[in-house]
C-alpha cells in the first residue's frame, strides 16, 4: 500500500468513528483525495527543488565560512594592533604614575623630616621652659609651705595666750566679785556704823 493509499484509509476510519455513514465518509475521502493530487509535487519536482536548496546552502556555507575566516583574521589583526597600543599605553601611564609617586614620597618624606625635627625642636623648647617654671613653682611652693608651717606655728601659740586669756579673766571677774562684794560690806559697815 502506498502512503496515500493508506492516510486515505485512516482517514475513512477516523470518519466512520466519528459517527459519519459509510457513503458520507467516501464521498469526502474521494473529494479530499482530489484536492490533495491536484496539489500534490512530484518526487522530480521536489528532488530538483531539494538539489537547488542544498546548491544554494553549499554556496552559502562556503561564502559564509570565507567571510568569517576574512572577518576572523582582520579581527585577530586589530586585537593584535589594540593589544600591542594598550600594552604600550599601560607601559607608559605606569611609568609615568610610578615617577609620580616617587616624586610625591620624596616631597612627603621631606616635609615629614622637617616636620619632625620641628615638632622635635618645639617639644624641647617647651621642655625646657616648663621646667623652669616648675622649679620656679616649686621654690615658691617651698616658701609657701614654710609660712603656712609659720602661721600654724603662730596660730598654735595664739590659741594658747587665748586660753591663758580666758583663764586670767575669769580669776580678774573672781578677783572683782571679791572686791566689789568686800567694798559692798565695808560700805555697808560704814552706812551702819
Amino acid at each position: 500500500m502506498t502512503l496515500a493509499m493508506m492516510n486515505t484509509h485512516k482517514a475513512f476510519k477516523a470518519l466512520q468513528l466519528a459517527g459519519v455513514s459509510d457513503q458520507q465518509a467516501e464521498a469526502m475521502v474521494e473529494i479530499f483525495t482530489e484536492m490533495q493530487q491536484d496539489n500534490a509535487l512530484s518526487r522530480t519536482d521536489l528532488m530538483k527543488a531539494g538539489e537547488g536548496i542544498t546548491g544554494s546552502i553549499k554556496e552559502l556555507d562556503v561564502r559564509l565560512t570565507g567571510a568569517i575566516k576574512e572577518l576572523d583574521d582582520r579581527l585577530s589583526g586589530d586585537i593584535r594592533e589594540l593589544d600591542v597600543r594598550l600594552t604600550g599605553a599601560i607601559k607608559e601611564l605606569d611609568d609615568r604614575l610610578s615617577g609620580a609617586i616617587r616624586e610625591l614620597d620624596d616631597r612627603l618624606s621631606g616635609v615629614i623630616r622637617e616636620l619632625d625635627f620641628r615638632l622635635t625642636n618645639a617639644i624641647k623648647d617647651l621642655d625646657v621652659r616648663l621646667s623652669g617654671e616648675i622649679k620656679a613653682l616649686d621654690v615658691r611652693l617651698t616658701r609657701v609651705e614654710a609660712r603656712l608651717d609659720r602661721i600654724e606655728k603662730d596660730i598654735e601659740v595664739i590659741k594658747a595666750d587665748v586660753s591663758a586669756l580666758k583663764t586670767d579673766m575669769r580669776w580678774i571677774k573672781r578677783l572683782l566679785m571679791v572686791m566689789a562684794t568686800t567694798m559692798v560690806i565695808a560700805a555697808i559697815k560704814y552706812i551702819f556704823s
